[in-house]
C-alpha cells in the first residue's frame, strides 16, 4: 500500500500495488455486474458512428448502451437503430442498445440516462469519444472494492497548442498552490494528477470518462441549472460524489477523446459564462469563506494573464465582463445558469 495523506479529515490514498490483484478478479466481478453506458449527443450523428462502434466492441454481455438525444429532429436515431440491428445479427440482445429522447442540455440528458439505467455501473463518455479495449475490466477491478462511489481514467486527446493549457503540467499544480494531486482547491479548481501511470483517489473526474455507481448518481445527479454546455457540470456532480464515499484514478481504463466539430463559441460569452458558472460553484461546494474568495480571486487573474499571453482579446473581455456582472449582481447568473431553478445544494456537505 502507498503512502496515505490526511486530506480536511479524509484519508487519501495513492495506491501501488493493487491493480494486479484487482484484475484477477475482474472476470468474476464482470460476471455479476451491469454496466451502463451513456452518451449523451445532440446533432452530430456522424460523430456518434464511432464511438457507438467502440462501445459494442467492448461493452460485457448483459450490459447496456444507452444514448440520450437532445435533438428535437432525432438525428441519433438511425444511427442508434442500425447499431441496434448489428447487434442482433451478431447474437446480441437488441435491447443492449437504447434509444432515448430528451430536452436538450448535458445535465438534462445525463440525468435522464440515469435514470433510465438498468446496470449497477454507468459509464458516461461524450458522443466523440472511443473506448480502448479492457476498460470494464479496469473498472470492474475497481468496482470490487465497496467503498467505491466513482472512478475515471485515461482521456487521451489531442495536444493543447495553447500556452499553459496542459492540464497534466507540473507547473499548473504549482500555480495552484501545490497540494494533493487529484483533489479540489478551496476555491474549486483541479489539482492536475501528474503521476498518470499510478492510482489516486480523487475529488474530481473530467466530462469525457465519468463513471459511478447508479445508486449513488441517481442519488447526487447532474445540477440542471447548469444549462446548454453546463460549463463545469463534471467538476460539480464528482466533487459532491466524492463526498459519499471513493472516487478513483484507475491507470488501466482509457479513452480517446478525439474533440471532432467542437461548438464554435463565442469566445467571448463563454469566457463570461466561465467566471459566472465558476462563481456559482465554487459557493454551492465550498463556501464564502476569506480562502474560498481570494484564491477565486487569484484564479480570475490566472485566467487573464493565460488570455493576455495567447492573445486571446475576445476570451480576456469576456472573462471582465463576466466579473463586472458578478460585482454587479452577487449572484450568478448568465446563460448557462438558469435563475429560475433552485439555488441550493440542499443537503450537499459545505466547506468553508
Amino acid at each position: 500500500m502507498g503512502a496515505r495523506e490526511e486530506l480536511g479529515g479524509r484519508c487519501w490514498t495513492n495506491l501501488r500495488g493493487t491493480a494486479a490483484g484487482g484484475r484477477r478478479g475482474a472476470g468474476r466481478y464482470l460476471a455479476v455486474v451491469r454496466f451502463s453506458h451513456i452518451i449523451a449527443t445532440k446533432g452530430r450523428p456522424d460523430v456518434l458512428g464511432p464511438a457507438l462502434d467502440s462501445s459494442l466492441a467492448t461493452l460485457p454481455m448483459g450490459s447496456e448502451l444507452i444514448v440520450v438525444d437532445g435533438d428535437s429532429a432525432r438525428s441519433a436515431e438511425p444511427v442508434v437503430r442500425e447499431l441496434a440491428e448489428r447487434a442482433a445479427r451478431n447474437g446480441r440482445d437488441p435491447a443492449t442498445v437504447r434509444y432515448l429522447t430528451s430536452p436538450p442540455g448535458l445535465t438534462i440528458q445525463r440525468n435522464r440516462g440515469i435514470d433510465a439505467a438498468n446496470g449497477e455501473v454507468v459509464l458516461l463518455t461524450d458522443d466523440d469519444c472511443t473506448l480502448e479495449p479492457g476498460i470494464f475490466e479496469a473498472l470492474a477491478s475497481g468496482y470490487a472494492d465497496d467503498s467505491l462511489v466513482g472512478a475515471t481514467g485515461r482521456v487521451i486527446q489531442p495536444k493543447e497548442e495553447r500556452i499553459g493549457s496542459n492540464q497534466y503540467s507540473r507547473l499548473r499544480r504549482l500555480a495552484l498552490g501545490g497540494g494533493l494531486q487529484g483533489t479540489m482547491t478551496s476555491f474549486g479548481f483541479r489539482r492536475p494528477i501528474v503521476d498518470v501511470d499510478r492510482e489516486h483517489d480523487l475529488e474530481f473526474m473530467p466530462g469525457p470518462f465519468m463513471s459511478a455507481r447508479r445508486a449513488a448518481a441517481s442519488a447526487v445527479r447532474f445540477d440542471e441549472r447548469l444549462t446548454g454546455y453546463a460549463l463545469g457540470e463534471d467538476d460539480d456532480f464528482s466533487f459532491r460524489l466524492s463526498r459519499t464515499g471513493t472516487i478513483r484514478y484507475l491507470p488501466d481504463a482509457t479513452v480517446h477523446h478525439r474533440e471532432i466539430g467542437q461548438p464554435a463559441f463565442d469566445q467571448r460569452m463563454f469566457n463570461r459564462n466561465l467566471v459566472i458558472n465558476r462563481a456559482y460553484l465554487r459557493r454551492k461546494n465550498f463556501g464564502h469563506g476569506l480562502r474560498s474568495r481570494l484564491g477565486f480571486a487569484a484564479l480570475l487573474a490566472l485566467f487573464c494573464f493565460h488570455r493576455i499571453i495567447n492573445r486571446e482579446w475576445g476570451a480576456l473581455r469576456g472573462l471582465l465582463e463576466g466579473f463586472m456582472e458578478l460585482r454587479r449582481s452577487g449572484h450568478a447568473g448568465g446563460s448557462w445558469v438558469d435563475a429560475r431553478s433552485p439555488t441550493d445544494g440542499a443537503g450537499l456537505e459545505q466547506q468553508g
